[in-house]
């Protein structure tokens, strides 16, 4: 195992290196929102089929589901936004979309979407986001023990920020991307780009050392097919590396519905530690690593000063309040898990006689 750089280990070199790559820190927050192009890109593409008498998205293009980590029957009903009802699971705490877009609908959207893809092609986002893809591929890379850079699957590669960062460390990358513009860019580029869903992607199993899931599983209407998945693909000591929305957070705790995290056309799934636990667990998987990254002090001090959330100017409500509490208490705007398989979960060789021999992951 390779030795762990200082920084891991030392609480205020780690929290300083974090507080790097956090926009709204950095740039203060409604300079780094209107810069970022936020502001701008359309909140609900889907308004249109907004049924007035009832306040919810037409039941014609959508379809029900129950809890997609545990498998209960939608619980508790929080609130409606932009026409989707988001509810609470009573058994695993997740809370989510119960009444999500046809498949088909979905598929398209994604296949086609720009706006947001604009944002993360935006200067001031590539740059924090080449400082945040960094972080994560250190403390997978240092803390989990991968000797030297291997194989590595990037599920929902967007504009392939993180798979250019991984090769330039030396890993051999593939990139999971089926948006028609990203994955034709990365293409041009030379990555090599599989575009399907990752249950019909045809990967041999135990190929990769890591596979990684940057804000991928609040998309998904089947998480535990994702994983189920992903553990199919990761060799033994392969390391999965997760970041989500953190529907636990302090500012999404305050804000709550006007928290631009939930969006019911494409935020179907909302983790807290407690609902992302449940779901790796369950699916045969140890949690190695928890942590928070991202404070938006800046969106709830506006909020407190009854101030745009995410455009005001607003100063410190509370002195005390910092970036170290925000992550000490896991309170962070996003939840960043690295795990492995647990031993008896591993793939036995015979289970997949008919996958194909060999992969090389390079391009």
């Amino acid at each position: 195992m390779i030795s762990s750089p200082e920084w891991l280990h030392d609480k205020q070199l780690r929290l300083a290196r974090k507080n790097t790559f956090d926009g709204a820190l950095v740039l203060g927050t409604s300079n780094f929102n209107k810069s970022t192009g936020r502001v701008t890109k359309p909140i609900n593409p889907f308004q249109k089929y907004i049924d007035p008498d009832t306040g919810l998205i037409r039941t014609d293009i959508i379809r029900p589901r129950n809890c997609p980590v545990c498998g209960e029957a939608p619980g508790q009903g929080l609130f409606i936004k932009d026409g989707f009802r988001h509810v609470r699971c009573p058994s695993c705490d997740l809370i989510y979309v119960s009444l999500i877009l046809r498949e088909d609908i979905m598929v398209q959207y994604w296949r086609e979407e720009i706006a947001w893809m604009g944002v993360l092609q935006s200067g001031p986002q590539v740059d924090m986001d080449r400082l945040k893809f960094t972080y994560g591929l250190d403390v997978a890379s240092s803390l989990c023990g991968i000797e030297n850079p291997g194989s590595l699957l990037d599920v929902g590669a967007g504009t392939g920020t993180f798979v250019r960062i991984a090769k330039e460390a030396g890993w051999k990358t593939t990139a999971l991307e089926f948006n028609i513009a990203s994955a034709e860019s990365l293409e041009r580029e030379g990555y090599r780009v599989i575009v399907k869903p990752l249950e019909l992607a045809d990967l041999p199993p135990a190929s990769f050392d890591l596979i990684t899931l940057w804000e991928i599983l609040e998309h998904v209407a089947e998480p535990q097919l994702i994983l189920r998945n992903v553990s199919k693909l990761l060799t033994p000591s392969g390391i999965l590396l997760i970041l989500v929305p953190n529907a636990g957070s302090l500012v999404t705790r305050i804000l709550h519905e006007k928290s631009n995290t939930f969006g019911g056309h494409s935020h179907l799934n909302h983790f807290n530690v407690t609902s992302l636990k449940y779901l790796l667990e369950t699916n045969g998987f140890e949690i190695l690593e928890t942590e928070t990254l991202l404070t938006e002090l800046g969106t709830i001090n506006n909020y407190l000063d009854y101030q745009d959330p995410y455009l005001g100017d607003a100063k410190p409500f509370f002195d005390s309040l910092t970036p170290e509490i925000i992550h000490d208490r896991l309170w962070g705007s996003r939840l960043l898990v690295l795990s492995k398989k647990k031993e008896a979960s591993k793939p036995n060789e015979d289970d997949f006689h008919d996958s194909p021999d060999s992969f090389d992951p390079s391009f």
